[in-house]
C-alpha cells in the first residue's frame, strides 16, 4: 500500500508541475503588420509600379515572402520580432534588373518602410563559386591546397577572355580598414591577378565557366572530401603547393603580402572577391596604408566603375555571426553577404551561386544574379566545381 501511495503522489506532482509550466509559458509575441512601399528610379516615371513581385523578409531564424500589389506595396502580417534583411528583384529586360535591398532592419513593432528600387546592369560573367574553407586530409589534418574560384558565363553569347580581365580579393583586416560605408566608389584589394589569354582557352561558351586555383591537381587523392582541379583553367603558380604545367598561370599584379604569390583565400573568411575589366595600367593604381598608419600592409584602390561582379563573403564569428559593418563592397555591387557555418574552416564548405529555376531549361543552367549574395548564394558542403544540381542550389 505504501508503494502505491508514493507512486500516486509522484504522478500527481509531475502532472501539477507540467500543467503549471504550460500555464506560465508566455505566448509568442507577433507584429501585426509591416508594410513596404517601393520607390522607383526617377527615369522610369510612372510607367512601372513594381507590381506582382516577391519581397523577401529574412532573419537568422525565419524567412517570410509576400507579393506586391498593383501599386508596388506589400504587407506582411503576424511577423516574429527580429532583425531582418529585406530584398526584392525584378527582371526589367534581358540586360537590366530592378533591385531593392536593405540590411539589418530592426523590426520590433508595427512599422512601415519606403524601399528605394534601383537599376542594375546584369553581368555576362559572374563569380559562381568561392571555395576557401579547405578540408581535412586522409590523416584528419588541415588541408588547404584545394581552394578555387569559379567564373560563370551567365549570358547567351560567347565571352572572350582577353588581357583586360582581372580578379581581386578584398582587404580583410581583422579591424576593418576600408568599410564600404566610408569609401563610396572604390574597393580596396589585398591581391589582384590578371587572366592571361591565349589561343586555347580564351572563350567561355554560354553556360560555361573557368576555374582559378592555386594547385591544379587531383586533391581527392589526399582528402576524400576535396576536389579534382586538374580541370582548372588558371593556376597561381607558386612553390608552396603542387602546380600543373598544363594549366595557364595567373599573373600576379599586386599582393599586400610580398611572400604570398598565390591566391590568399582565408579558411574562415573574409573572402570577398570581385571581377573587373579595364584597359588601364592596373599596376599604376594607387596603393595605401591603413588609414592612420604609415607602415604595415598596403592595399590597392580600384574604382567601382571597372567592376563586372562582386561577392561579399564574410567571416562567421562564434558569438556574433557575420558582422554587417564588415562589408567592403558597395551595396550597388552586392547588397548582401554570404558566409560559411564554420568559424575557422576546414569543413569543405563552398559558397556557391543558386540556380535560377525560372530561367533554366533542361539544356541550359542559368544562375541567380540579383546583385545580392544573401539571396543568390548558399553555403554547401560539396565543393565540386562545375556542378549545379546540388540540392541547396536548386531548392526553391
Amino acid at each position: 500500500m505504501k508503494l502505491f501511495k508514493i507512486k500516486t503522489i509522484l504522478i500527481l506532482l509531475i502532472s501539477i508541475h507540467t500543467f503549471t509550466s504550460c500555464v506560465d509559458q508566455e505566448p509568442q509575441t507577433y507584429i501585426d503588420e509591416f508594410s513596404v512601399t517601393m520607390t522607383m528610379p526617377e527615369d522610369l516615371g510612372d510607367s512601372i509600379h513594381f507590381a506582382n513581385q516577391t519581397v523577401i523578409l529574412k532573419s537568422n531564424r525565419i524567412t517570410y515572402s509576400a507579393i506586391t500589389d498593383s501599386l508596388g506595396k506589400v504587407v506582411f502580417n503576424n511577423i516574429i520580432p527580429g532583425v531582418y534583411n529585406i530584398s526584392t528583384h525584378q527582371e526589367l529586360t534581358s540586360e537590366i534588373s530592378l533591385v531593392g535591398d536593405t540590411l539589418q532592419y530592426q523590426l520590433f513593432k508595427k512599422d512601415s518602410l519606403v524601399l528605394q528600387i534601383n537599376k542594375s546592369i546584369k553581368a555576362n560573367l559572374i563569380i559562381s563559386k568561392v571555395y576557401a574553407a579547405g578540408t581535412k586530409d586522409n590523416n584528419n589534418k588541415n588541408y588547404v591546397a584545394d581552394k578555387y574560384l569559379e567564373i560563370y558565363n551567365n549570358s547567351d553569347t560567347e565571352q572572350y577572355i582577353d588581357n583586360t580581365f582581372y580578379v581581386g580579393l578584398v582587404e580583410a583586416e581583422s579591424v576593418i580598414a576600408y568599410p564600404a560605408s566610408k569609401n563610396p566608389g572604390f574597393v580596396f584589394a589585398r591581391q589582384v591577378f590578371r587572366l592571361i589569354a591565349d589561343n586555347t582557352k580564351d572563350t567561355i561558351p554560354p553556360g560555361g565557366s573557368i576555374i582559378l586555383t592555386n594547385s591544379a591537381i587531383d586533391h581527392t587523392q589526399f582528402s576524400p572530401n576535396s576536389v579534382n582541379l586538374r580541370i582548372a583553367d588558371y593556376e597561381a603558380k607558386n612553390t608552396t603547393y603542387s602546380n600543373n604545367s598544363d594549366v595557364k598561370g595567373l599573373e600576379l599584379i599586386y599582393s599586400a603580402f610580398p611572400s604570398l604569390i598565390y591566391m590568399n583565400l582565408i579558411n574562415g573568411g573574409d573572402n570577398s572577391a570581385f571581377l573587373f575589366k579595364t584597359t588601364e595600367n592596373v599596376r599604376s593604381f594607387p596603393i595605401y596604408y591603413i588609414p592612420g598608419k604609415e607602415q604595415g600592409n598596403r592595399y590597392m584602390r580600384i574604382s567601382i566603375q571597372y567592376l563586372i561582379d562582386g561577392v561579399e563573403t564574410l567571416k562567421n564569428y562564434a558569438n556574433t555571426g557575420p558582422r554587417i559593418e564588415s562589408k567592403r563592397i558597395q551595396t550597388y555591387v552586392d547588397a548582401g553577404y554570404m558566409f560559411i557555418s564554420a568559424v575557422s574552416g576546414y569543413t569543405h564548405e563552398s559558397i556557391e551561386r543558386r540556380v535560377d529555376l525560372k530561367k533554366s531549361t533542361s539544356d541550359r543552367v542559368y544562375l541567380m544574379d540579383t546583385n545580392n549574395s544573401s539571396n543568390d548564394f548558399r553555403a554547401v558542403t560539396d565543393p565540386t566545381p562545375r556542378k549545379y544540381d546540388k540540392p541547396l542550389l536548386t531548392a526553391k
